[in-house]
């Protein structure tokens, strides 16, 4: 299979070389840095040469792209060269996440062979065996998600207009609305949960206020565009003001 990895990253140098390191080393892969300070960019670099044959394309970003608008990035870099390559599908990836030797080469050739038109979901499980990321449900967590060309040339990219969270959940949505089949591949490696967004507790008004406005944070931007994309204005606005509430009052 021809694959293009898409990995976006900030400050994790190990996990993102341990994660690399991880995959085949036929496959090409579109890595953005969002302005790391901790060398990441430049020790993936060295890695491409000395272990990859240069086969892994560091774009550089500003360090406000964060995870979607960072994977929109590296997806536009692989249609740069998908003409030359003809690649079979896009492989969305954490860099925290360590992947287990059968992640790629059995588990999604395998699921990939018997259903070519479904999107391939890989679970994540932590170091007590537990799952953490993965399928649910209609909705997936964007940690391994592999999209075949049959599925891009109908759905087409993941959308860039989302900060960080919820673009997963996004795809997962027009996924659904056109029909697209979404399968597990089953478990591909390991990956720690965490809070999908910070704590307010013992936070001041005005920290819980700019908790709306953080791209990690209760970002109200990502949820409005969320909801409207899927459910409408009315639904979108009225989220909104539910998460402004229980922002403001700290009740979550």
């Amino acid at each position: 299979m021809k694959i293009a990895v898409l990995m976006t990253c900030h400050n994790r140098k190990e996990s993102t070389l341990r994660c690399l390191r991880g995959l085949p080393s036929d496959l090409d892969v579109f890595l953005v840095d969002d302005a790391s300070t901790d060398g990441t960019g430049d020790a993936v670099r060295e890695f491409s040469r000395a272990e990859r044959d240069g086969r892994v394309e560091v774009l550089e970003g500003n360090g406000s792209l964060y995870w979607a608008r960072g994977m929109a990035l590296a997806w536009r870099a692989s249609l740069k060269v998908d003409g030359r390559v003809g690649y079979d599908g896009w492989l969305w990836l954490n860099d925290d996440v360590a992947l287990s030797p059968e992640a790629i080469a059995t588990r999604l050739c395998a699921s990939y062979a018997a259903h070519p038109d479904a999107i391939q979901v890989g679970a994540c499980v932590n170091s007590k065996g537990e799952e953490t990321y993965g399928l649910r449900d209609d909705l997936f967590t964007g940690n391994f998600v592999f999209v075949p060309r049959a599925v891009y040339t109908k759905l087409g990219m993941i959308c860039g207009e989302y900060a960080h969270a919820w673009a997963d959940s996004d795809y997962a949505m027009r996924a659904k609305r056109a029909g697209i089949k979404v399968v597990s591949c089953g478990v591909v490696g390991r990956c720690e949960g965490h809070a999908n967004r910070p704590s307010l507790k013992g936070l001041s008004l005005r920290q819980r206020w700019a908790m709306l406005h953080d791209p990690k944070g209760w970002n109200l931007h990502d949820l409005f565009l969320y909801r409207r994309r899927n459910w409408g204005v009315c639904a979108a606005v009225a989220s909104c003001i539910h998460m402004i509430f229980h922002v403001l009052k700290g009740v979550r």
